[in-house]
C-alpha cells in the first residue's frame, strides 16, 4: 500500500512490483492518514523519541565545532543508535492498535471490525508522550 507520491506510481515502480510478485495498491488522495498504519500513530511517536535522542545529544558538552563555531553534525553511528532507540521505545501494542485501526491484522471472525470506526488515536496512551517537535528542530544546528 502506498499514497499517490509520484515516485509511487511510475512505470518502474509498478515493473518493479510485478517482477517482485507484489500487488501494488495506491491510496486515494485524502486517505492516507486513515489507511496507513503508520500514519495512524507510530510516525509522529517515533519522531518525538528521535527529537528527544538529538535533544541529548546536542546538550551534550562535548561537541565537534567548525572554525566558526557551529556545532558539527552528528555521525552516522549516532544517528543510527538514536533510530535503534527511538524504535525501541515504541511499543508493539501501539503498532498493534494501528494495524487494527487500519482495518489491517483484524480477527477474522469479525468481532474486531468495530474498531475502523473508533475515533481513539492509539497513540494517546497514558505513558506515552505527545511530541510536536517538528522535523525542522533537526535541521540547521550544525554544519559539515
Amino acid at each position: 500500500m502506498c499514497d499517490q507520491f509520484k515516485a509511487h506510481v511510475t512505470e518502474s515502480t509498478k515493473r518493479l512490483a510485478t517482477k517482485l510478485k507484489l500487488h501494488l495498491a495506491v491510496i486515494p488522495g485524502g486517505l492516507t492518514s486513515q489507511l496507513q498504519p503508520l500514519d495512524i500513530s507510530v510516525n509522529k511517536l517515533f519522531t518525538g523519541f528521535m527529537h528527544e535522542e538529538w535533544a541529548k545529544w546536542i546538550e551534550a558538552p562535548t561537541h565537534h565545532v567548525t572554525p566558526a563555531g557551529r556545532v558539527k553534525r552528528p555521525s552516522i553511528s549516532n544517528v543510527c543508535k538514536w533510530v535503534k532507540n527511538s524504535w525501541q521505545r515504541v511499543k508493539s501494542e501501539t503498532i498493534l492498535k494501528s494495524l487494527k485501526k487500519c482495518g489491517i491484522s483484524n480477527a477474522l471472525d469479525g468481532s474486531e471490525d468495530n474498531i475502523l470506526y473508533e475515533e481513539s488515536d492509539a497513540s494517546s496512551e497514558n505513558d506515552e508522550d505527545d511530541f510536536s517537535g517538528s522535523d525542522d528542530d533537526f535541521l540547521g544546528f550544525y554544519d559539515e
